[in-house]
């Protein structure tokens, strides 16, 4: 059985689906798909993933989509023992991961989303103040999320801040961390940041999905004032 991960190294969910892959030993088939391009639109594509998205993963027939559910689908699957801290059985410790993850899923990832999507588009030159503000909003809570422990379910690294961190990396470099505002969220962002599988697979996306976008903020700006 081989499995096929449908990325782009840029994109924060496909990076975080890429270090949960290598920290379990995954054996896959790389396919770079680029949304700019718009290759998730294909028919094909489309019939695989309808919600048109990366990443998504393939076996043999069976396709998912969201980084979320692929994660803990490859955790279910290719767990072994020495992994078992990623996820671990407890059940409020599970939940607590869950929700963190649902968290970076439904607020923290789409304050990402409102900020690419019209950088994309070509309408946006920098970050609005209501933008400033959501994500703002999202570091205050994680930051007390993390009032407790030094990662945010446990007190050891999970699936949780390899999701998370992944977002963090992108929208720390539009809008960089107050230290004095959110000083436990700088430690635990400078700690993640450290480890090998980050420094590996998550920082080099990280810093071309950022670069990437200052680039086309900064082009949408002369555009703009091309026309006036």
């Amino acid at each position: 059985m081989s499995t096929t991960i449908y990325k782009v190294d840029a994109s924060p969910p496909a990076r975080a689906v890429l270090m949960v892959a290598d920290l379990l030993g995954i054996k896959y088939n790389a396919c770079d798909i680029n949304p700019l391009l718009r290759e998730q639109d294909t028919p094909d594509m489309t019939k695989k993933n309808p919600m048109r998205t990366v990443p998504f993963i393939e076996e043999d027939g069976f396709c998912l989509g969201d980084s979320h559910a692929i994660i803990l689908y490859l955790f279910d699957k290719y767990g072994k023992p020495e992994h078992s801290y990623l996820y671990p059985t407890d059940k409020r410790k599970r939940a607590t991961i869950n929700q963190r993850l649902f968290f970076d899923c439904g607020i923290l990832f789409p304050y990402l989303r409102s900020v690419m999507a019209p950088t994309y588009t070509g309408r946006l030159t920098e970050l609005s103040k209501s933008m400033v503000r959501n994500i703002e909003d999202g570091y205050r809570m994680l930051d007390a999320y993390l009032s407790d422990s030094m990662y945010l379910a446990d007190d050891v690294m999970t699936l949780a801040d390899l999701s998370v961190i992944t977002t963090m990396s992108t929208l720390h470099g539009l809008l960089p961390i107050d230290s004095t505002k959110y000083p436990k969220l700088m430690n635990w962002f400078i700690n993640m940041s450290e480890k090998e599988i980050c420094k590996k697979i998550n920082q080099p996306g990280a810093d071309q999905h950022v670069a990437g976008l200052k680039a086309f903020m900064e082009n949408n700006k002369t555009n703009q004032k091309s026309k006036l």
